[in-house]
């Protein structure tokens, strides 16, 4: 199974991606939270009927929670809670559902085929961390394990979600502005800016002493668009230095995605391509 296309639904976009005969095929189309699923099978039919061949299968990652591969429990888009794979496919190819942290660690395994532990944590609109070991992805009971941004940080307002304070959306409703906008506040080094993105940095910092010491990787790789934010990744890692064990840390890569752009959607074509499962 070679003609393989790759879809990635975010809580902001929905990324697209096939590869035939030596060319590259891509769409990116803004999503949101309220995105109808409508326009979610729109988008993919329009992006399809572009491709020069039929599509043998649709690999497709979705933030939150699926059940095997067929359909999505729960999802922050709130039009993909309770959709199907059929419900894209319609009898016309197979399509197999994957969380979108799952599919990124996938993807990533193919690179790091000699180490035992891989952890992959996407930090993007949200925060989740998929864990590979000794050949296996680790699932939890119901498959719903790595909801790294649901986890409860104490703070001096009070408990709150990781999510909400080093996720994307979380550190876009604290500034009150766009990412451009924000992105240029951090350039200008404007003061409310700059500690805003040093607190949810090392707020993520302590995300990665806690996977360090949960799961003891070999490799903990660091995706999402939050992640490229100047300072995050800074502020994170001195954050995860002072915290952790030492031998623990020393013993831990801790690296950015080989492919940011693609890591998801990727992972996506290679479970649909495999037959893995998970």
């Amino acid at each position: 199974m070679e003609k393989i296309v790759g879809v990635d639904i975010g809580c902001t976009k929905m990324y697209m991606y096939a590869e035939h005969e030596g060319k590259t095929f891509e769409n990116k189309v803004p999503t949101g939270l309220d995105c109808p699923r409508e326009r979610l099978k729109q988008e993919l039919d329009a992006f399809i009927e572009r491709l020069p061949f039929e599509p043998e299968g649709v690999g497709m990652a979705v933030p939150g929670l699926v059940e095997g591969d067929h359909r999505v429990q729960l999802s922050d888009v709130r039009s993909l809670s309770g959709i199907t794979a059929d419900d894209f496919g319609q009898g016309r190819f197979p399509v197999r559902l994957i969380n979108d942290v799952k599919s990124a660690t996938i993807a990533e395994t193919v690179h790091y085929k000699d180490k035992d532990t891989l952890a992959v944590i996407m930090a993007g609109s949200g925060t989740a961390l998929g864990v590979y070991s000794k050949g296996r992805m680790f699932t939890g009971a119901h498959g719903f394990a790595g909801e790294l941004g649901y986890c409860i940080i104490q703070t001096a307002e009070g408990p709150q979600r990781l999510d909400s304070i080093a996720g994307g959306i979380g550190i876009l409703q604290q500034a009150g502005c766009g990412i451009d906008e924000f992105l240029e506040r951090i350039n200008r080094n404007e003061p409310a800016a700059m500690q805003l993105i040093a607190r949810a940095g090392e707020h993520f910092g302590m995300a990665l002493t806690n996977v360090i010491h949960l799961f003891n990787p070999d490799v903990i790789v660091v995706g999402g668009s939050t992640a490229t934010y100047p300072g995050y990744m800074e502020h994170a890692l001195e954050t995860a230095q002072k915290h952790t064990l030492p031998d623990m840390f020393s013993a831990c890569l801790i690296a950015p995605a080989k492919d940011n752009k693609r890591i998801v959607a990727l992972g996506a074509m290679e479970y649909m391509r495999s037959g893995m499962r998970i």
